[in-house]
């Protein structure tokens, strides 16, 4: 039960949708936030890295991610295992690529800073690819860990242990095994941010009609990014959990959206068979006129300032990526990444997962699709920002599906599809 009795109602600010759902999927009108306020709550304080604005250090993190994404192609079509790593935190103004053993000639040219390129810097990583992988399969069939990933420079591996786990492994064939950041000796659970909710009503992000926005919010979880399958069928990604393939999926006022399907192996992906389109739900869970356009999506790499849009907890921001997932199968982006409020003391919630994780474009204006919310380590529990309820959970550390491996594995049903941008 909630604890306090909420009233889901909608600014007035936005054209009436009518007390009739449409049949059809006509344009929708574009909310337009009040004069003088600012959709989407950008950490308060200094800007990282002494960027003069959110938006320098946003422009400086599409350059990284950019040359990155560029390295990571070359190396796949070169059938290297490398680089190991790859840290793009706009604070270091470089891309710092870790590469095990000697750069072979073919990839130098990739690696190098020509002009207009970001700078490059190439360092050693202490054990290979294969090495690394093998560790993480080998924690994660133990069952002793809810997390296991490469640690970005490639010096070993990352673990969250699982509750009760009686010895924890200090090494794996001599790879060297740590805890992760603000991880409990003791253990954690990973929890599955799905929750409950009231009714909205009209046309808001508690609310919302079609075609949906991302952000918007489902009876159990939140929208994700607006998608058009490779038949060209329209379709909301969200997380696998939130429903089995036939169950139906309800918005926030109870309306039919459609049933989930296309759930990913591997990865926590699924679709909502109902039309989105080309924008996102900034600013509060309670909101009616924050939204931004979506410009397309970008493959997520260690050190990446993030967001995330969920229904219940509205936007936060003041995240950064802290670990990637190691690729599975071997050649494919990774299917997850894990994620840290930098303060430890907000983040996402249950009832958004599925819900959009995103930078911004360079100006601020736009946003760039990186992921969509899983889950939350308990031992990572701060107080719920947005709706509450009794015992809802809510957690700094977090883990989200990334998209790049919905679009970029063959064996990801969403392979060929495409984001639809605005």
């Amino acid at each position: 039960m909630l604890g306090t009795v909420l009233v889901l109602t909608c600014s007035t600010a936005v054209a009436a949708a009518g007390a009739e759902r449409p049949t059809s999927n006509p344009p929708k009108p574009v909310p337009r936030a009040a004069p003088g306020t600012s959709g989407l709550p950008l950490p308060k304080g200094p800007v990282p890295g002494g960027f003069a604005t959110w938006a320098e250090l946003f422009g400086m993190q599409q350059r990284l991610n950019s040359k990155a994404m560029k390295i990571e192609k070359a190396a796949r079509t070169q059938r290297q295992d490398n680089p190991v790593g790859i840290v793009a935190a706009p604070e270091n103004r470089e891309l710092r690529v870790y590469w095990h053993g000697t750069v072979p000639d073919s990839m130098r040219r990739q690696l190098s800073s020509r002009a207009g390129d970001v700078p490059v810097k190439v360092l050693p990583a202490r054990f290979r690819t294969s090495a690394l992988r093998t560790a993480v399969r080998k924690l994660k069939a133990s069952g002793a860990t809810t997390m296991a990933v490469p640690q970005p420079d490639g010096s070993g591996v990352a673990v969250r242990w699982s509750p009760g786990t009686r010895r924890h492994t200090r090494a794996v064939d001599g790879i060297p095994v740590a805890l992760a950041r603000g991880a409990s000796p003791h253990g954690s659970k990973d929890v599955p941010l799905t929750g409950r909710c009231a009714d909205g009503a009209g046309y808001c992000r508690e609310d919302d009609i079609p075609p949906y926005y991302a952000g918007a919010r489902t009876s159990n979880c939140t929208v994700g990014w607006p998608l058009r399958l490779a038949n060209d069928a329209p379709a909301l990604l969200t997380a696998g959990h939130c429903g089995a393939s036939g169950v139906l999926a309800y918005d926030g006022g109870g309306d039919l959206m459609g049933g989930y399907g296309n759930h990913s192996i591997g990865a926590d992906h699924a679709t909502i068979g109902a039309a989105g389109s080309g924008r996102m739900w900034d600013g509060s869970w309670q909101n009616s006129t924050f939204t931004k356009p979506i410009d397309g999506w970008t493959s997520t790499f260690a050190g990446n300032h993030i967001c995330t849009s969920g229904s219940r907890s509205g936007a936060l921001c003041g995240i950064q990526v802290s670990y990637v997932d190691s690729p599975f199968p071997p050649g494919s982006p990774g299917a997850f990444a894990y994620a840290a409020e930098s303060t430890a003391r907000y983040g996402p919630g249950q009832g958004d997962s599925g819900g959009p994780v995103f930078s911004l474009t360079g100006d601020g204006s736009r946003v760039v699709a990186q992921g969509t919310v899983t889950s939350g380590a308990t031992d990572a529990r701060v107080p719920c920002r947005g709706e509450n309820w009794e015992g809802r959970v809510c957690s700094w550390f977090f883990r989200f599906d990334r998209i790049d491996y919905a679009f970029g594995n063959v064996l990801s049903p969403f392979f060929g599809a495409r984001i639809v941008t605005s």
